[in-house]
């Protein structure tokens, strides 16, 4: 049966690679709570993030939508309380049991574009200055949480969409419409709603694709629109959920900053996002 939008807000939390989890509960299990940093754990899992956030904005802490960066929620709940978050996350089994239902869009490029995404999105924020970069870097992180939702739990729809989207030329946004009746910027909005995130947060879902020509909420969301429009600029691996190109001149000129900047700062930026491929990779 076809979900509806308001089911997803039924969702306690988003399944992470098999991988993933194993690397991290590895990492946790072989070092005492004093000898790691749990943020440099998980910082590139887009669905262990989402849910170490979810509580962290939880009322149980008394921050409710107040919490707007795993930094911010690693030091409100501390490593144990996470590493519970973390063992209680789904695993998505049709990644490793089930390929041949497996949605048009990877998994593991999936989280490869969200990592990448983050790391220099970050990078940018700590650059443009007068941001606060881990914010702009969790922003980066989770920006495609309502993908990694339809590709987990609408897979045939989804790939439904994908045949549109290719077929009929049209942006992938609009052929989930045409097949969900929403698209995956509305579910990452009932996620968020849903779990009390902080409105720098949900303020992805209003701007990242469906409103870029024109506005940006705030300077981190932009920030995260500048990271896709580089990284698909150089290459890297990109998702393709954006619906028409963000004026780059109009974007930087809200960020404050220039193609010069831009430029000088690429070596910079480079680093950044091959730092968190290593990772990803498994080969830092």
């Amino acid at each position: 049966m076809k979900k509806s939008l308001d089911w997803f807000r039924s969702i306690k939390n988003l399944p992470s690679l098999p991988e993933q989890i194993n690397s991290v509960l590895v990492a946790t299990g072989s070092t005492s709570s004093m000898d790691y940093n749990i943020v440099e754990i998980i910082q590139y899992d887009p669905s262990m993030a989402l849910s170490v956030l979810k509580v962290a904005n939880s009322p149980v802490y008394g921050y409710s939508g107040k919490i707007s960066s795993l930094q911010q929620a690693a030091g409100l709940l501390g490593p144990g309380a996470i590493k519970n978050v973390i063992l209680r996350t789904p695993i998505l089994e049709r990644y490793s049991t089930n390929h041949q239902n497996e949605t048009p869009i990877g998994f593991g490029d999936l989280w490869m574009h969200s990592g990448v995404t983050a790391s220099l999105s970050g990078g940018l924020g700590r650059l443009i200055g007068g941001l606060e970069s881990d914010v702009c870097f969790t922003a980066g992180l989770i920006h495609d949480a309502g993908v990694i939702a339809l590709s987990a739990y609408c897979p045939k729809e989804l790939a439904e969409a994908f045949e549109i989207s290719r077929n009929d030329k049209v942006c992938l946004l609009d052929a989930e419409k045409k097949v969900f009746g929403f698209d995956s910027f509305d579910v990452g909005m009932e996620l968020m709603n849903a779990w009390g995130f902080p409105k720098s947060l949900s303020d992805l879902y209003r701007s990242d694709g469906k409103d870029n020509k024109s506005s940006w909420v705030s300077k981190p969301i932009a920030v995260v629109v500048l990271a896709k429009l580089l990284l698909q600029e150089w290459g890297y691996p990109a998702c393709s959920h954006i619906q028409g190109e963000p004026d780059k001149e109009r974007l930087l000129q809200f960020l404050g900053i220039t193609t010069d900047n831009l430029f000088n700062w690429e070596v910079e930026l480079r680093k950044y996002v091959i730092l968190a491929m290593r990772v990803l990779k498994g080969e830092d």
